[in-house]
């Protein structure tokens, strides 16, 4: 004897709502509160209900997968974005489905166009936009599918968006170094720029250190050249602290022409702050001893570094709520017909939130580095 597998109109009936209401919440619609689309969820996971996404795609031209493409999965950084967005996937009854680029032109145009799945699969997709905006013309590539940007730093928003608090949380970083006494502080992330120059920056790293000099020249502290050091990756991030260890010993030295030393550091991400760290160790350059660090993203293993790192987290959950909210009303938009009936929906643009988290790397003293561990 066989069991029949139970139907959408059971889950509805297990949940309490219609089988619109449900269908809606499994297939994450927005306009379906939280919380019934928990109790559609759980019913459906009792039931072990699982949707026939064959007949679902020719019934309503739906699958449900979501495109996302990132940088790169080794990374701290991109596993805590990648693990916010495939949460939020998941919790609106989608499906995930996860591709990098290695920062690389040709590998995000194949993704967009020659992955076997492009054009047929997916419902939309979310892009981390950073290296790749300038490079992938993404609307013209993608086949006219639902897409949002993230970190796409666009003065005037074209097309949807979730960004990072990319001067606002670096400005605060550069001003706790400040507040912590600090009086010459390197920066390290983007290549050195004028301030005026920086006006118009449309890139992450341009706006974090168009942020960090913000707040050094505010203070009337030294900001040139000198100051500054190109570096995004750990590696990158070790050879920035070799060179700003130098600086330091040259001005122990007592040679009269050395560069004053740096007591406190600015990174553009944490990546790049672990390697100063390991950097300037190299030299016998202590932290936060001698020098002051902080970077910026907030990944999980900077609590577990020694010392431990100072940085400013941002908010990848809301991030992934964000970006999720744009998809959807963008492909509800369009299974509705588009912008036949003359309606366009603009361009959406969202900045998540940030907080800055004190550890060992920035404390004043060495009771303190205790306390502000996390």
């Amino acid at each position: 004897m066989t069991t029949s597998r139970p139907t959408l109109r059971d889950v509805a009936a297990a949940a309490g709502v219609s089988p619109m209401t449900a269908s809606n919440a499994l297939r994450g619609k927005t306009g379906v509160r939280e919380s019934t689309r928990a109790k559609v969820l759980a019913a459906a996971k009792k039931l072990d209900y699982r949707i026939n996404l064959t007949a679902s795609m020719l019934k309503s031209g739906r699958s449900n997968i979501i495109h996302v493409i990132v940088n790169e999965f080794d990374s701290p950084f991109y596993s805590k974005l990648t693990q916010a967005l495939s949460n939020e996937i998941v919790a609106r009854g989608l499906i995930p489905f996860i591709e990098q680029t290695r920062y690389s032109a040709d590998a995000a145009t194949h993704a967009l166009t020659t992955n076997p799945f492009s054009g047929q699969l997916f419902d939309g997709e979310i892009i981390h936009a950073w290296g790749l905006d300038a490079h992938v013309p993404v609307a013209a590539l993608n086949g006219g599918r639902p897409f949002v940007l993230v970190d796409a730093c666009e003065e005037t928003p074209t097309l949807d968006a979730v960004n990072f608090p990319n001067e606002e949380g670096e400005r605060a970083a550069a001003q706790l170094l400040i507040d912590h006494g600090c009086r010459n502080i390197a920066i390290v992330g983007h290549a050195f720029a004028e301030r005026a120059d920086l006006a118009h920056a449309q890139n992450a790293f341009g706006l974090r250190l168009r942020g960090a000099c913000g707040a050094i020249l505010d203070a009337g502290l030294p900001y040139d050249a000198s100051t500054v050091f190109e570096a995004g990756s750990a590696t990158d991030g070790i050879t920035a602290g070799h060179a700003i260890a130098r600086q330091i010993l040259d001005a122990r030295s007592g040679n009269t022409d050395a560069l004053p030393p740096f007591d406190g550091v600015c990174c553009a991400n944490d990546y790049a702050a672990f390697g100063v760290i390991r950097g300037l160790a190299d030299h016998g350059i202590r932290v936060p001893q001698d020098v002051k660090v902080i970077g910026f993203d907030g990944v999980s293993c900077g609590s577990y570094a020694t010392p431990s790192l100072s940085t400013v987290e941002v908010n990848l959950e809301q991030l992934a709520k964000y970006a999720l909210d744009m998809l959807t009303a963008r492909i509800e938009h369009q299974a509705n017909g588009g912008n036949e009936d003359g309606e366009t929906l603009p361009p959406s643009r969202a900045t998540i939130g940030y907080r800055i988290v004190e550890r060992e790397s920035t404390a004043t003293c060495p009771s303190e580095c205790s306390a502000h561990a996390l």
